[in-house]
């Protein structure tokens, strides 16, 4: 009886045992599981053996500053189409919450502070300023600057111009003007005693850093092809402000500011008969920057140095607000209700349209067809604070040359546009990017928007031809290598472009659209359309060295084409790629190394979940490895192609041209007729097929495709 009795029980563990075994490994995979797992089995894998193991990675590197969802992705690579779909989705869905965009970005960075979580950070203020009534602006001015209120407003004039104010624009200014000291104290002891505590001067760090983030990519010279080498000295000096500031505080303060600008903002509703067409100019000056309150009128110059800024209507031009332009003037915030306006910044040196350079920065413009122009460092720019720009509405037009439109570099930069057709011009470094201890997120709800990197005005493609280009945009994220010079390595941070829906358009030309350098993450991802996407070399998903790159489109009738090769879903060297379009018929112009191919260590995955698919490519793709042997530990180690097609009448087409790798980076042209060109006869539907490298020195090298019908 009791040999029975263990019997029965160690049946019935078995048979849990195999049922939580199943579990877990379905449990891991996306939808469509059944096809990854049928994929898999050709190539003899389970889907927990498919990850980065951290203990052979760190064989190889494991650079300073690494992002703890880099190392979950490797950890567990199937949790990247969910954990992209639930940010994105989360990011629309609180569009309208600075605070929540804000704390989402610095909690890409490992040190989000989320104010607001348990009551509003507001609360004791909204209560004062009610109680002082009008008032509460001279009172806030007063306490800001230590002096009387009659001197702080200017006299008897002053008086006059105060009293022309409507009520709730003073309520407005005072609201944000009494949380600045809290934002003040905050920067103090996150950014500000660390510095001294290291002997430096502020604005000579200020100057410094400034002056290396905006050329963080290790360009080739276009006369000698050398590449620029950074400056140690400058490289130590960094180092130790990353490692001695207080990221949590500073990110505090940040949150604080986004979150009292946008309650302002919301005390002064455009529709209000009070408010619209209303002249009026008041301003005060402050230790950090002039108050400026105006209505509608005639354009009028603003300060250089502005701490605040409230527009409530006109078509307004503006040289320069919302950046913090040097290092004792931490806070610059500008409102803007209504009008069709011009925000342009010709100077190269000075940030501005929401750049936060060691503080803060923030833009909220409310309605109006606007166009935004600036050079460095603007349009939703943080390097060792945070800088926001948030657009609600209007078909806009940003341009910039580098770090801007969502750009971070030790620190985060925000771009939100809530509507409109809207259309997005830069050249290097932006739209969702970023670089060492950086988060730039660039989040557009809706419309038939652009995205372009400038691919006519300007060169540094030294690595891919003199025609070719180096961008780090739409996004993108980077890191600095410095493994072959001074052995001084920081891993890259994370960028991400986040687009709501619309019929859209993304161009550029080597390293974007979801692309990640150096132990970083880019992601793009575009919710709905019928869109269109052209890039080059090392984009569309895809990562060398030790990176993730993303992109996830979830509808429409899509159309991919690479100009030169190792893009749709490619890694190399350590990395994860992982392309997934969710539906519909899409069309896709590869190359070489395109569509699930993988280098030296890496995990790619291709995967279009439906629809009546084109697929062009030659050489290496469709689920391949493609071997590079090296006589040691790589070539054993898992390296891993996967393409999946979930359904639909697809065709699989051989594109024109030499398949080797020195010929590969021509572009041949936009393909319509596709009955000339030659049917690949591996690949269709219904189809399983394995691509492994198959050469017995490198066993780890494998690749595998399947088309489900």
């Amino acid at each position: 009886m009791r040999n029975r009795a263990i019997t029965v029980i160690l049946i019935v563990s078995i048979i849990l045992a195999v049922g939580s075994a199943q579990a877990k490994t379905t449990g891991y995979l996306p939808e469509q599981g059944e096809l990854f797992l049928r994929a898999l089995s050709q190539v003899g894998l389970t889907p927990e053996e498919v990850r980065i193991n951290p203990a052979d990675l760190g064989l190889w590197g494991g650079d300073r500053y690494k992002l703890k969802l880099l190392s979950m992705f490797c950890d567990n690579p199937w949790k990247i189409s969910p954990y992209t779909r639930s940010l994105s989705s989360g990011l629309l869905a609180n569009a309208g919450n600075l605070g929540t965009l804000v704390t989402s970005a610095h909690s890409r960075l490992d040190a989000g502070v989320r104010l607001g979580l348990v009551g509003d950070p507001l609360a004791d203020t909204r209560k004062r300023v009610d109680k002082l009534g009008g008032e509460c602006l001279a009172t806030a001015l007063s306490e800001l600057t230590g002096l009387p209120v009659d001197s702080v407003i200017g006299g008897a004039a002053g008086r006059t111009a105060y009293e022309q104010v409507p009520l709730k624009v003073r309520q407005a200014a005072a609201l944000f003007l009494f949380t600045v000291p809290k934002a003040l104290r905050y920067r103090e002891a996150g950014l500000v005693k660390p510095m001294l505590r290291l002997g430096l001067d502020p604005q000579t760090v200020y100057r410094t850093v400034f002056d290396y983030s905006v050329s963080t990519f290790a360009e080739e010279d276009a006369m000698t092809g050398n590449e620029v080498v950074d400056d140690l000295d400058q490289v130590l000096l960094i180092e130790s402000l990353l490692d001695s500031v207080d990221w949590n505080l500073v990110n505090a303060g940040a949150t604080l500011t986004a979150i009292a600008a946008q309650e302002a903002q919301k005390l002064m509703p455009a529709e209000d008969p009070s408010l619209a067409g209303k002249h009026f100019l008041f301003s005060a000056q402050t230790p950090w920057g002039a108050v400026v309150l105006r209505g509608a009128g005639p354009d009028r110059e603003l300060p250089e140095d502005t701490l605040l800024v409230i527009d409530t209507g006109g078509r307004d031009r503006y040289a320069c607000c919302a950046g913090t332009r040097d290092f004792a003037h931490p806070i610059s915030v500008c409102i803007d209700l209504a009008g069709d306006d011009v925000y342009e910044n010709k100077r190269d040196d000075v940030p501005a349209f929401g750049a936060g350079i060691f503080g803060y920065g923030v833009l909220i413009d409310c309605a109006g067809n606007d166009t935004y122009s600036t050079t460095y460092a603007g349009e939703g720019a943080g390097i060792f604070g945070t800088g926001v720009l948030y657009d609600m509405g209007g078909n806009d037009h940003y341009s910039s040359y580098g770090n801007s439109q969502a750009s971070g570099s030790f620190g985060a930069g925000l771009l939100v546009d809530l509507a409109g057709d809207d259309r997005y011009d830069t050249y290097k470094y932006g739209q969702g990017y970023g670089f060492t201890k950086g988060c730039g997120m660039l989040i557009d709800c809706g419309g038939n928007d652009g995205y372009y990197a400038n691919m006519v005005d300007h060169f540094n493609g030294g690595l891919y031809g003199a025609n070719h280009h180096v961008h780090f945009v739409q996004g993108s994220a980077y890191g600095r290598r410095g493994d072959f010079t001074e052995g001084h390595s920081w891993a890259g941070g994370f960028g991400m472009l986040c687009d709501g829906g619309g019929n859209d358009r993304y161009e550029a030309d080597c390293y974007g659209q979801g692309n990640a350098y150096w132990y970083s993450i880019g992601m793009l991802v575009d919710k709905g359309g019928d869109d269109v996407y052209r890039a080059g070399q090392y984009s569309l998903a895809s990562a060398p060295h030790f990176a993730c790159g993303i992109l996830q489109d979830e509808a429409g009738n899509d159309r991919y084409t690479v100009g030169i090769r190792q893009s749709l879903g490619h890694g190399r060297d350590w990395s994860l790629a992982w392309f997934e379009d969710a539906g519909g018929d899409d069309f896709y112009q590869g190359a070489r190394t395109t569509l699930g191919v993988s280098h030296v260590n890496a995990i790619s995955v291709f995967w279009d979940r439906g629809g009546n698919d084109v697929y062009i490519a030659k050489g290496p793709s469709f689920g391949e490895s493609e071997a590079e042997t090296s006589n040691s530990a790589r070539d054993w180690l898992l390296t891993l192609g996967l393409f999946i097609d979930g359904g639909g009448k697809d065709r699989y087409l051989l594109l024109p041209g030499e398949e080797s790798y020195e010929a590969s980076n021509t572009f041949v042209g936009d393909i319509t007729d596709l009955d000339a060109l030659k049917p690949l006869d591996f690949a269709g539907d219904g189809k399983t097929w394995v691509r492994s490298a198959g050469t017995p020195e490198a066993p780890g090298f494998l690749g595998v495709g399947l088309d489900s019908e």
